[in-house]
Parts: C-alpha cells; structure tokens; sequence
C-alpha cells in the first residue's frame, strides 16, 4: 500500500511539473511573440520617420538649387550690362546730399556757346582767369569754361570769392575714380549754391565738355537740376564707359570723336556726361579742367582711406581762390 502511494505521489508530482513547465513554456512564448510584434511596430515607425527626412531634404536640395539659379541669373545680367568690364555705375552723387528743392533751382543761362572740339583740353591763355585750390598735399590749378558752363562757373567762383572752400576737406575719395570735395559739414550731406534765395541750380549739359580725366564736375543727388556746392574732379587713368560699352557705342550715342580719343589716350568716367543720362541714369555739369596739379589729384587719390571711401587723414583745401595766368 505504502509503495502505490508513493508511487501515484511522484506521478502527481511530475504531472505537476509538466504543467508548471508547459505554462512557462506558453507564457515565455507569448512574451517573445508581443516583443516581435513590438519590434515590428518600432521598425515601421522608424522607416515613416526616414521617409519624412528623404522628403525634407529632396525639398531642400530643390529650393537650394532654385536660389543658386536666381543668384547665377542675377550675375548674368550684371555682366551683360557691364560687358566690358569696366567700373559700374558708382556715380558721385551723394544719396545723403540735401535733394529738397527748398527755395526753388536757380535757372541754368541761356547765354552760352557750345565748346570747340578739344578746347577742354587746351591751356589757359594770357589774361584768362583761373581757380586755384592750395591743398594739404599740394597745389592744383583749374582752367574754367565760363562761355560753355556760366551758371556753374558764376557759382564757383562766387563760393570762392566768399572763402566758402577754405578749410574744408576732400570727404570722398575714390582710387582710380575721383576725389570730392565741397562740402563745408565734411559729412556729403552740406552745401549750397552761391545764389541767394536759391538752394541748387539747374544743370547745363551737351556743351562739348566732358568727364575726362582731370575733369571737375558738379556733384549731385543723382536727381535732375541739384548742383548746389559740392564738386569732384575725374582721377582715373581708365576709359570707363559702362553702358556705352565702349569708345564705339560712346560715338554711336552722339559723343564727340574728339572726346572719344581724349578718353582712350587720357581715362576718364564717359558713363557721367550729361548727354548720355537717357543711357546710363547718370550725368553731372563739367564746368572746369585741371590743367596743373593732376599729380596732385593722384596723390589725393591714393590716401587710405576707410569704408565711406573717406580719407583717415584729412586732406584739406587751406585756401582756394582766382588768379589770372600772366
């Protein structure tokens, strides 16, 4: 009796535990089967994530090359409007200049000649009265054209006459482009015309004057009939056409043979002529030619200067006035 017992009580006892095993078994199977399918999901929520990204970034690359091609476009057409190479449109106005008309523009005369061919490039004669700027870096002497510019002459001189130049600074100066000058604040915002009641005076082009180099030109705004005080005097030793293109086109628009060759074998900033404002948007009142002192100019040219193109020294004019050639 005793050895059944025992018998049916290890048969108990291993049925018990093949239970026990086969529910672990079924429970580890079932944990293993959820952590697949966990596997599973996180996989597939990381391809989505990945497919986001491939999305962004086609969408990036595709908008970079949109804004590459604008950029190459944009270069393009710079070039084509300034084929030659040549110094673009940097014009000698002074944006921050006054430009307010105020009390009214001074009318240019109507009494005046135009300038023989080449007379701007000739020496003063005997008994021609001429201006005189004693700089802090030497001497320059300018022939003027009262015949061809009046009102701008009448307007230079005037200021002279009065010391409104002594001790005022060249507060824009340009390498291989110009210097100027005129401005009593120092700052290219000052200046007037010399005719009372009058803040600017009307402009006076197409008189057979050009911006050749050695040319001194009133300054404007870049706006039509705003020469008030402020001059510049042509420095560069390159023929600068912009979009005349060349001495060629200058001819083809109406420019002087004269000039054309004066440019060639001198320099000088053809894109400014008055004439050809229609052309290129600028145009500034030639009104005199240094014919002593461009070594001067050259060396004001070349000062140090800093990001508003003015001279960390001042270059000072001590003293302009008129005297006439014996």
């Amino acid at each position: 009796m005793s050895g059944k017992k025992n018998t049916n009580k290890k048969n108990n006892a291993a049925k018990t535990g093949t239970a026990a095993k086969n529910n672990a078994a079924k429970s580890t199977s079932s944990k293993s089967k959820s952590s697949v399918a966990s596997k599973k999901k996180l996989t597939v929520a990381q391809r989505r994530e990945l497919e986001r990204q491939q999305r962004l970034t086609q969408l990036l690359i595709i908008v970079g090359s949109i804004v590459v091609t604008f950029v190459i476009v944009i270069i393009c057409v710079l070039i084509l409007e300034n084929p030659s190479g040549n110094q673009s449109d940097y014009t000698v106005n002074d944006d921050s200049m006054s430009s307010t008309l105020g009390a009214g523009v001074y009318p240019a005369s109507s009494d005046y000649e135009k300038a023989p061919d080449g007379e701007q490039l000739k020496k003063p004669s005997k008994g021609e009265e001429v201006a005189v700027l004693e700089t802090s870096m030497g001497t320059i002497k300018i022939r003027l054209f009262p015949k061809y510019a009046p009102t701008a002459v009448e307007n230079f001189k005037t200021l002279i006459k009065s010391g409104y130049y002594d001790g005022i600074i060249f507060h824009r100066v340009i390498d291989d482009f110009m210097i100027q000058s005129g401005d009593p604040t120092g700052t290219g915002m000052g200046g007037e015309c010399a005719f009372d009641g009058y803040e600017t005076f009307q402009d006076e082009f197409d008189r057979n004057l050009y911006n050749i180099r050695g040319a001194v030109s009133m300054a404007n705004t870049g706006v039509d009939n705003t020469n008030g005080s402020q001059f510049f005097i042509v420095q560069t030793k390159n023929p600068t056409y912009s979009k005349l293109v060349n001495a060629d086109g200058f001819k083809s628009n109406g420019g002087a043979s004269w000039a054309a060759e004066a440019y060639e074998k001198y320099g000088g900033t053809a894109y400014l002529d008055g004439q050809f404002k229609s052309i290129t948007g600028s145009g500034h009142t030639v009104f005199g030619q240094v014919y002593e002192g461009l070594n001067i100019v050259d060396k004001i040219a070349g000062v140090e200067t800093d990001s508003s193109n003015k001279p960390l020294k001042d270059v000072t004019i001590k003293k302009a006035y008129l005297e006439t050639v014996k």
